[in-house]
């Protein structure tokens, strides 16, 4: 899969401070700066899922209504998204889980180590890691999403930040297309994000909705570059 290239701009001003990256990103999305307002974005909170081609199809039926902005919050059980990163990047089952000792951290590691040693035989084939059904429909809706220029604000949780490596993976360079919105505070989120860019909010959150915010402040910002 070849994902087009967002548009090369100059620099936005220095006086948007760090708005400037974000608002560049949105500019660059939609190819010439200053950048407008979206005129149809879509929120999506992901906690079901019906794997790969059902992300795509998903992502094909909200370009063709002129959806213009996604925000994308994934939900789930963090076993198996801790297992494809761990995968992805080469990480003990420790480094992603954590090590905070809390209740049924045990059991939880012992999961990651148990899932890892199948998932480790996928590292070159990504759609194959994506066989959970929350993941690959997430991933799925990631890498078409950057095919059909629709940029996307992503949220910070452990399937998000997995979803995302996957994407990336099955259509390189579709990062160019995501923004993070809220600093992940999970370690497998972390490092899986960290290669995106600086997320436009980074307040601490650990429930659903950063990426919403985030989108919201990018929309108000439009109005500083008028």
């Amino acid at each position: 899969m070849t994902v087009p290239r967002p548009a090369r701009l100059a620099a936005p001003p220095a006086a948007l401070g760090r708005l400037g990256s974000a608002l560049g990103w949105l500019a660059a999305a939609q190819g010439s700066w200053p950048p407008v307002a979206p005129r149809l974005r879509r929120d999506l909170h992901v906690v079901e899922g019906a794997g790969l081609a059902a992300g795509r199809a998903e992502a094909d039926a909200l370009a063709d209504a002129g959806v213009d902005l996604l925000t994308l919050e994934v939900e789930a059980e963090p076993t198996a998204a801790q297992v494809v990163i761990c995968a992805l990047l080469d990480l003990e089952p420790v480094v992603a889980v954590g090590t905070s000792g809390g209740t049924g951290w045990a059991q939880q590691l012992v999961a990651v180590r148990d899932g890892l040693r199948s998932a480790r035989s996928d590292v070159g084939d990504p759609e194959r890691l994506a066989s959970d059904p929350v993941l690959g429909r997430a991933a799925g809706l990631l890498a078409q999403s950057a095919l059909r220029r629709t940029p996307v604000v992503l949220g910070a949780s452990v399937p998000a930040a997995a979803a995302a490596l996957v994407a990336d993976r099955i259509a390189p360079d579709a990062r160019l297309w995501w923004l993070p919105g809220s600093a992940p505070v999970a370690p497998a989120a972390r490092l899986a994000m960290a290669d995106l860019g600086e997320p436009l909010l980074d307040l601490g959150l650990q429930v659903a909705g950063g990426a919403v915010l985030a989108a919201d402040l990018l929309v108000r910002a439009v109005e500083l570059t008028g």
